[in-house]
């Protein structure tokens, strides 16, 4: 196992127990690893993921915090990628999280970086 993924599978089995930091981790991912798409007119979110626990991880915050369910797929390593990569998508309320997590505005236009919750919000959110 490389180093990279070493140190990405231990961060993912850390536990974040306080509401606000989990919500600020969610956001996160969502904003680095993830993107937003527009089909038939609604947003549906998508983070691709390199480790396992962390694709389940996310899944169960979206979840447990939010209240929406979302969909894991297992993509097969091939072409330039050599390990598998997990996808987490979020079809049914995808505008509703979007705007949750601070991916959109009020209005629904993207917003660029993080979400002003996160970024001023405790230390913790921010660790």
């Amino acid at each position: 196992m490389a180093m990279t993924a070493a140190v990405k599978d231990e961060i993912s089995r850390l536990p974040v127990t306080r509401t606000c930091c989990r919500k600020a981790e969610v956001s996160a991912i969502l904003r680095f690893a993830g993107g937003l798409h527009l089909v038939s007119g609604r947003i549906v979110i998508e983070a691709e993921l390199d480790t396992a626990m962390a694709a389940r991880r996310l899944k169960r915050d979206i979840l447990e915090i939010f209240g929406h369910s979302s969909e894991l797929i297992v993509m097969a390593p091939g072409g330039l990628r050599r390990g598998s990569r997990y996808v987490v998508r979020v079809v049914a309320g995808g505008d509703q999280l979007a705007r949750q997590t601070g991916l959109v505005d009020g209005r629904g236009r993207p917003i660029r970086g993080l979400p002003p919750q996160v970024v001023s919000g405790a230390t913790c959110d921010a660790e």
